[in-house]
């Protein structure tokens, strides 16, 4: 299955920049520099296809969704393929849209496409704002969208033109942080300060300082604050929104689930993680670190953990009656 040309709505019109299919009146906003100009950093730091190959397996078995079928996904947020090239994999019959607003992101994507023979021309990049009602109604079965939603100045306007593109019935698949996780790794972090002091490098110091402030500056219902726009992760997300939002725009919100379907060392494995993206993964840590991690991880159950977990896969579906 080879993709198809699609239909735009009226009044949009895009220009080809290599292969990638672009927005002629695209504006950035509300988008930092490492998506634009930082471009191949970015892909270096996050480009990391088998956990986005466990993560979009889970949500598609999570979702039900059948693996064979000849589906038409639409992946939102699509960066340099991490999504896309899972899906594509876990779903061989089906054909991707890729969508980004990062022009030098789709640049590496469809490269990397080169590269992996058995795609076959299986993917088609378009370059957008989210934000914009971009493809005509119901045009695809599948919307996939892999830490994205998190990006965006206004997620409720940006999930309502995913639900006019998606056909009735259709499924979003959604990987997001989720606020509840986030008080408690909020609290984590100011555990791991208030505990450690001076006894640890001071780089680690700076980072869960500034996680805290990271955390601190999303709490709440996505609202803008006149420091949003400058941020590169803007939200975290909480059942009772999204199942508000979800009514508000003809979705039905079916599940929140943890990433992981191992939560033993949830927390220890959220803290190791950041610390790896951000370049501290080998910074000496001491001991006590990892004992207060454990603690959390002991202290609490798997059950609880279940409704704390850091990051969720949010499934989204569409009424049969919504056109």
């Amino acid at each position: 299955m080879r993709p198809s040309p699609l239909m735009l709505k009226q009044g949009i019109s895009t220009r080809l920049d290599g292969r990638v299919h672009v927005d002629v009146d695209l504006r950035l906003a509300g988008v930092t520099k490492q998506f634009i100009e930082d471009a191949d950093t970015y892909h270096a730091r996050y480009y990391n296809n088998d956990y986005w190959k466990y993560l979009v397996g889970r949500a598609i078995d999570l979702s039900c969704a059948e693996r064979q079928s000849p589906l038409r996904i639409l992946d939102i947020g699509s960066g340099s393929g991490n999504t896309v090239f899972a899906a594509a994999d876990l779903m061989p019959n089906s054909v991707i849209y890729a969508s980004d607003i990062s022009l030098p992101l789709l640049h590496i994507l469809v490269g990397l496409q080169d590269e992996i023979a058995h795609l076959n021309g299986r993917i088609e990049a378009y370059c957008f704002d989210f934000h914009k009602d971009f493809f005509a109604d119901n045009t695809f079965d599948l919307v996939i969208g892999g830490a994205i939603l998190h990006h965006m100045l206004d997620p409720e306007a940006a999930l309502k033109n995913a639900t006019r593109w998606l056909r009735p019935g259709g499924q979003i698949l959604l990987i997001e942080p989720l606020e509840i996780g986030g008080h408690l790794m909020c609290a984590i972090y100011l555990t791991l300060l208030a505990e450690l002091g001076n006894d640890v490098d001071s780089r680690l110091l700076a980072f869960f300082k500034a996680m805290c402030q990271d955390y601190e500056a999303r709490f709440g219902v996505p609202r803008v604050k006149p420091w949003t726009q400058d941020l590169d992760d803007k939200w975290l997300f909480h059942p009772s929104y999204l199942r508000e939002m979800s009514e508000n725009i003809g979705l039905t919100l079916k599940l929140v689930a943890p990433t992981s379907t191992s939560l033993e060392s949830v927390f220890s494995n959220s803290v190791r993680g950041t610390l790896n993206v951000a370049g501290l993964g080998d910074v000496p840590t001491p001991k006590r670190l990892w004992e207060i991690l454990e603690s959390f991880d002991n202290g609490i159950s798997d059950d609880l953990k279940k409704k704390l977990a850091p990051e969720g896969i949010i499934i989204l579906e569409k009424g049969k009656d919504v056109a």
